[in-house]
């Protein structure tokens, strides 16, 4: 996730387009609040011709500028997938043999402790890749990755083959690196999140960040977020009691400034988020 401080206008970010690079589905207005159990429907993976997928890899930072006979070799061997809402890619300590690319939807790095509390350390959308970090440090993962919503679309590659591929080609060993430095950013964004003062600055914080990484249909203080996100685990990423998040937002809808519908978060006035920073 792009780093956001307190003191830079989202208005002054690069304005982007829905990153979505395959079709999700909207999610009701319940999905928004506290999670429900429901019955695990399995969810049946997007078909593509390779050829299509191989144009389709060109949207992830990491094949930008790559030549297509290096897409076409990725693209023979990768595997395209859908996840359910709660399902691990992966959990902590796992060996790091594949890297993903998220087409659509949002995923969550986190772990638990010895008492069983889970603690979120980032979040990954449309566009971002995810374990490329681990297998390049050698080690195993340190985070479970779990999808936050249903349907979300992921690309899975072999790390091997792309550190493989990246000792021959330039541009993608250019490009693996900076991958590696977005995510390292994942972890300094959490803490500009604990160390910004109240639950409501830290929420504000989170908001601002994803609105400037993963935000849509901007025009002047206003913008749409098409995340999923539950009070549960927004709590996990400021460390906040689920009671006091739900005031918060409760507070910020009453007032105009956000409005959370079955196709995301509707922020009307994000200055007011800014000025809470400042506060």
């Amino acid at each position: 996730m792009k780093r956001i401080t307190k003191h830079v206008p989202a208005e002054t970010r690069t304005s982007r387009q829905d990153r979505r690079i395959f079709p999700t589905q909207d999610l009701s207005r319940g999905a928004f609040f506290r999670a429900r159990a429901t019955q695990i429907v399995p969810v049946q993976s997007p078909q593509m011709e390779r050829a299509e997928l191989a144009k389709r890899l060109r949207h992830f930072g990491l094949f930008e500028r790559v030549p297509p006979a290096v897409l076409k070799v990725v693209a023979a061997g990768a595997q395209l997938r859908a996840f359910r809402q709660g399902e691990f890619l992966w959990q902590r300590g796992d060996p790091a043999r594949e890297m993903v690319l998220i087409g659509s939807g949002f995923v969550k790095a986190s772990r638990r402790d010895q008492n069983g509390a889970s603690t979120t350390y980032g979040l990954f959308g449309p566009g971002d890749s995810m374990g490329l970090y681990a297998f390049w440090a050698g080690m195993r993962y340190p985070t479970d990755a779990i999808a936050l919503n249903e349907g979300v679309i992921l690309i899975i590659i072999d790390a091997r083959e792309i550190s493989h591929l990246a000792e021959q080609h330039p541009q993608l060993s250019k490009n693996l690196k900076g991958e590696v430095t977005r995510f390292s950013e994942a972890f300094i964004n959490k803490i500009e999140i604990i160390s910004a003062g109240s639950i409501q600055q830290r929420l504000a914080v989170l908001l601002l960040q994803l609105v400037g990484r993963y935000g849509v249909d901007r025009q002047g203080e206003q913008a749409r977020l098409p995340v999923f996100l539950t009070l549960v685990q927004i709590s996990e990423i400021i460390d906040a009691r689920i009671e006091t998040v739900a005031r918060s937002l409760g507070h910020w809808k009453r007032a105009g400034w956000l409005i959370i519908d079955a196709h995301g978060w509707h922020f009307n006035c994000l200055d007011k988020l800014r000025e809470l920073l400042h506060g």
